[in-house]
């Protein structure tokens, strides 16, 4: 099994377009070490050449066609084609559906997505664009707790299978008063292959509260890293929490609550613009990978072979 990290930013990117907090402004000033980097989502086949395989996308960031010109793995392999055979949701956040939009041109694919966020999406018009022939798009239900082998739209299995499992979290702007609460609106994903190798990804989640055990790569929310990120940086008065993301750093922070994943690989992705770990000298970084945490980042590749990460 084979991931490739596409987008490794929190909603807005790296740098954001609108913020000049320190960070946004050392990206933008090319200053050493400093990253940009595209709004999150993956990529994982269960191919050992992935250039012959076929694809499997944990959500569709705004960013999509930058990040499917930057992975030659998902170019077309023909006149009219793509490796990409569907599209998982993890939640119906604007950053993770709006390159649905960019998926559209009468080419078909699978949409795994849980019956709420299902139900969301089918109030706007927003399906209706991916839907220009009746085999267009098929769209398969997450099952929370049940285990799906994945396929394209044509039922080609892909090799990989998924199980779901809800994560704290909070319904999406967009569907606060068309929509009731419930515990398929944010989810976490476990992937794995016939070599036996699991790998979850739990992007963002209000607390440290999914079940971690048991798998050999964690790609885990790490959109701040104080509780009060924004707040001190005078650009918001909401705290990470109210946001339903869980800090890294406190008592109660990931860093400290997931310290017993010792021999799991262990990486932070989702990140904010503002979160200090993207300063390549800064304390905050430095603590990151002492504890043994990686920082994801846009193109990373991982590979599980034999069950463990290579």
């Amino acid at each position: 099994m084979r991931a490739i990290v596409l987008g490794s930013a929190a909603g807005g990117g790296f740098p954001q377009w609108n913020c000049g907090c320190p960070n946004c402004v050392a990206v933008r000033e090319q200053l050493p070490g400093y990253v940009a980097r595209t709004q999150d989502s993956l990529a994982i086949t269960a191919s050992a050449d992935p250039m012959a395989g076929r694809f499997a996308l944990v959500n569709a960031s705004p960013d999509i066609l930058t990040q499917i010109q930057k992975t030659p793995a998902l170019w077309p392999r023909g006149p009219r084609h793509s490796p990409i055979a569907c599209v998982v949701l993890t939640n119906g956040d604007m950053d993770h559906i709006l390159g649905l939009f960019s998926l559209r041109e009468s080419y078909p694919f699978a949409l795994y997505l849980t019956a709420s966020v299902r139900r969301g999406l089918e109030e706007s018009a927003f399906i209706r664009t991916l839907r220009r022939f009746p085999e267009q798009l098929v769209m398969r239900e997450i099952i929370l707790g049940e285990r799906t082998e994945l396929a394209g739209p044509d039922g080609e299995p892909l090799g990989l299978s998924m199980l779901a499992s809800p994560m704290s979290g909070k319904l999406p702007v967009h569907f606060v008063g068309h929509a009731e609460g419930s515990a398929g609106d944010n989810v976490a994903l476990a992937f794995g292959d016939a070599s036996g190798g699991s790998l979850l990804y739990a992007a963002a989640g209000a607390r440290a509260d999914v079940d971690l055990e048991g798998h050999d790569v964690v790609l885990f929310d790490g959109t701040f890293y104080r509780e009060d990120e924004l707040v001190r940086l005078g650009l918001s008065k909401s705290h990470a929490r109210d946001m339903a993301h869980v800090p890294i750093d406190g008592e109660d922070g990931s860093l400290a609550r997931l310290s017993r994943l010792s021999r799991t690989r262990r990486i932070y992705t989702h990140i904010n613009n503002t979160n200090p770990i993207l300063a390549p000298d800064s304390e905050e970084r430095r603590t990151v990978e002492k504890a043994g945490w990686e920082i994801a980042w846009d193109g990373m590749e991982i590979v599980l072979e034999g069950g463990a990460p290579a």
